[in-house]
C-alpha cells in the first residue's frame, strides 16, 4: 500500500508544489504588474530557494523526519498562496513566493529520497516513472478543474483548489509510514561510504548532468508564462483559461512520455548510458523546436504544437533527472545532496529565465523572447552531445 500511498501523494502534490505555477502572471497581470516586475519576483525568490537546496540535500540525507517536513512545506505553500490573494502588493508578493519556493524546493528530492527508500535501487527507475506519471496526472486535473472554474469564476478560484489540494497532499502523507522507508538506502549509504561534498563536485557526470539542466531550465522554465502573458497582452484571454488549457496538453503528453521512459529505462537497463543520452538529446532538441514555433505562429495550431513539445522535453528530464543522479553517486551516501545540486543548477537557469524571457518580452517582444530562449536549447544539445562523447572516451560513465 505504501507505493500506492506513495503515488497518490504525487497526484496531489504536483499542484501545490509551485504555488500558482502559471497562474500567477494572469493574477499579476490584473494587478497591474508589469511583465518585468513578474519576472523578477519569480527570479528573486526562486534564486534566494535555490541558495538553500545544497543544505536541504544535507538534511534529506541525514534527517528521519522527511515526511513531517514535506507536512510543513504543503502548510507553508498553501497559507502563503492565499495570503497572496488578499494582499498583493510587490513586497508581499515577493514575501509570499519566496516562501513557496523555498518549500517547493525541498519537496523534490525528499520525495525523490523517500521513494529510494521505499524500493530500493532495484525497482527504482520503474517506480520513479510511476511517480511522474501521476505527478502529470494530478497537474492535468488540477488544469481541468481550473480551466472551469476560471473560465466562470476568473482567477480566484484558482487560489481555492490550490488549498483543496493541499489538504488532499496532507491525507496521503500522512498513510505513507516512515516504517517503510529505509533511510541508509535512501541515501545512497555503503558500510564503507564517507559524507563529502567531494563526491559531488568531481563527479564530471554530476557536472555534466546539472550544467545541462541550466541550459534546459534556462531555455524552457518561462516559455509557458510567455504564452499566458502574451495571450492576456493581446486579449485571448484574461480569466487563466487559457493558462489552464496549456497545462492541460503539456501535463497529458507528460503522462505517456513518463510511461514510456520508464519502459525503455526497464527494458535497457543495462544500457541507461545510451538511451539517458538518447532521451536528453531528444528533450533538448524539441526545445529548440518548440521556441522557433512560439516564436512565428501565434494561432492555436501553433499553440498546441508547443505545448506537446513541452510534454516531451519535461516529462523527460522529470524521469531521467533522478535516476541519474541516483546511479552515479550511488554508494556515496549523499544521493539527495547531490540531486539537490543539480536541480540548483537547473533552478538557477530556470529563474534567470524568467528575468531573461521577461525583459526581452516588454523590450524587444515576446517572439524575439521566444527566439532566444531556443537558442539557449541549442548551446545545451552542443555541451550534451560534447560532453557525454568525451566522458564515455575516458570511461567515465
Amino acid at each position: 500500500m505504501s507505493l500506492s500511498h506513495l503515488m497518490w501523494l504525487n497526484f496531489f502534490i504536483a499542484d501545490v508544489q509551485d504555488g500558482l505555477g502559471p497562474y500567477l502572471g494572469v493574477f499579476l497581470k490584473q494587478k497591474g504588474f508589469l511583465e518585468s516586475e513578474i519576472g523578477l519576483i519569480s527570479t528573486i525568490a526562486s534564486l534566494c530557494a535555490l541558495i538553500l537546496l545544497i543544505p536541504f540535500g544535507i538534511l534529506i540525507d541525514k534527517t528521519r523526519y522527511k515526511r513531517s517536513l514535506i507536512a510543513l512545506c504543503i502548510i507553508g505553500i498553501a497559507t502563503s498562496s492565499l495570503l497572496n490573494y488578499i494582499y498583493h502588493s510587490f513586497i508581499f508578493t515577493l514575501l509570499a513566493q519566496l516562501s513557496i519556493a523555498l518549500c517547493g524546493a525541498f519537496i523534490g528530492p525528499s520525495l525523490a529520497a523517500i521513494t529510494l527508500g521505499i524500493t530500493g535501487n532495484t525497482d527504482y527507475a520503474k517506480q520513479v516513472s510511476k511517480n511522474e506519471a501521476y505527478k502529470h496526472a494530478g497537474t492535468t486535473f488540477s488544469a481541468i478543474i481550473s480551466f472551469g472554474f476560471a473560465l466562470y469564476y476568473g482567477i480566484a478560484s484558482i487560489f481555492i483548489i490550490t488549498i483543496l489540494m493541499s489538504f488532499f497532499s496532507l491525507v496521503f502523507l500522512f498513510f505513507l509510514k516512515d516504517a517503510k522507508i529505509d533511510h541508509k538506502i535512501a541515501r545512497g549509504e555503503t558500510k564503507n561510504h564517507t559524507f563529502s561534498l567531494a563526491n559531488i563536485f568531481k563527479n564530471p557526470p554530476i557536472i555534466l548532468l546539472g550544467a545541462v539542466l541550466f541550459c534546459f531550465h534556462l531555455s524552457n522554465a518561462y516559455m509557458l508564462p510567455l504564452l499566458s502573458q502574451r495571450a492576456y497582452s493581446l486579449g485571448v484571454d484574461s480569466t487563466g483559461a487559457y493558462a489552464s488549457a496549456t497545462i492541460i496538453i503539456a501535463q497529458s503528453t507528460m503522462i505517456l512520455v513518463a510511461l514510456i521512459c520508464g519502459k525503455l529505462n526497464a527494458k535497457y537497463k543495462h544500457h541507461l548510458d545510451k538511451i539517458a543520452f538518447m532521451l536528453m538529446s531528444i528533450a533538448l532538441f524539441g526545445l529548440i523546436v518548440r521556441g522557433f514555433i512560439a516564436a512565428n505562429f501565434h494561432h492555436l495550431i501553433g499553440m498546441i504544437i508547443v505545448q506537446l513539445l513541452d510534454g516531451i522535453g519535461a516529462g523527460i528530464v522529470g524521469v531521467i533527472l533522478p535516476i541519474l543522479a541516483a546511479r552515479f553517486l550511488q554508494g556515496s551516501g549523499c544521493i539527495n545532496t547531490g540531486l539537490s545540486f543539480v536541480i540548483m543548477l537547473g533552478g538557477i537557469g530556470g529563474s534567470l529565465s524568467g528575468l531573461l524571457g521577461g525583459f526581452i518580452a516588454q523590450y524587444i517582444g515576446y517572439s524575439e523572447a521566444y527566439m532566444v530562449l531556443g537558442l539557449i536549447a541549442l548551446g545545451g544539445l552542443i555541451l550534451w552531445i560534447y560532453g557525454f562523447s568525451k566522458l564515455k572516451r575516458l570511461n567515465k560513465l
